[in-house]
């Protein structure tokens, strides 16, 4: 009885070479699908954390409005330079409805990267040193660079939604949004007859107009320049602009807030 018993145990285990098979099978199969799913898991960071930074800025830009009075009627022309004007929009409209672990005037390597590409890997400017354009890190862990016109009716936001760290490119994870008192030309940054942004607020950059709204393949070919005046802020490599990569962040907002399948990751 207890060969028979061990006969039975030894046809019910498992060979080395069995063994061997199966951990072959699982490696491949891992080795297949676990970049698709890292892939998928840093595309749902990527928007999660891009809506914060967004809602983070635009709650910040509200509660200004209660104290200051619409967008529309804001007024930075009268300052004597652009860092002057830099300065005080951030320490009276910015600052104190948002938790800022570290401000730089001008904008230093302090709180923005140094190395900001484009989607294809070329520089793409934004850069620190220049008078008029700060930067600051914030407690979620996004970084923010920013100037204001001269025109005193709107200005930049561009958005590193991990701060210092790599990739530092457009469309990975820095995006770009205008601001707008309601009566911008987003093409040159001052009033005039060519797509005017009539509505106050932040906005994804190309998503943002209210006369003339583009659809998502105007931004992803970058035909849709407001007026044309400005073009390749497109969504979509090979395009070789110093500006690629512009767009995307509007892209992701007119997918519903997600990454799509054809979008250029």
């Amino acid at each position: 009885m207890q060969d028979t018993i061990s006969a039975n145990i030894r046809r019910a285990a498992f060979t080395l070479a069995e063994v061997l098979i199966t951990l072959g099978i699982i490696g491949v199969v891992a080795a297949m699908t676990m970049p698709v799913l890292i892939g998928n898991y840093q595309k749902t960071q990527t928007v999660n954390q891009l809506k914060k930074a967004y809602s983070e800025i635009s709650q910040a830009v509200k509660i200004s409005e209660a104290q200051y009075g619409t967008m529309e009627g804001w007024d930075f022309s009268g300052f004597a330079n652009a860092q002057e004007r830099a300065d005080y929009f951030a320490k009276n409209y910015l600052f104190p409805n948002i938790k800022v672990l570290q401000s730089c005037s001008p904008s230093s390597e302090k709180c923005w990267p140094d190395d900001v590409s484009t989607i294809d890997g070329s520089i793409a400017g934004y850069n620190n040193g220049t008078s008029g354009r700060n930067s600051f890190i914030t407690s979620s862990g996004y970084a923010v660079y920013y100037w204001l016109h001269s025109t005193g009716n709107g200005g930049w936001i561009i958005i590193d939604i991990n701060g210092l760290k790599k990739p530092n490119r457009l469309g990975k994870d820095i995006f770009m949004f205008m601001m707008s008192w309601g009566n911008l030309a987003p093409a040159t940054g001052a009033g005039g007859d060519q797509c005017l942004l009539h509505k106050s607020g932040i906005f994804p950059y190309g998503a943002h107009c209210s006369s003339l709204t583009p659809d998502r393949e105007e931004l992803v070919d970058g035909s849709f320049d407001f007026g044309g005046t400005v073009g390749g802020f497109n969504c979509k490599k090979g395009a070789g602009s110093a500006t690629s990569g512009g767009y995307c962040g509007a892209i992701i907002m007119m997918d519903g807030w997600q990454i799509a399948k054809d979008y250029p990751w």
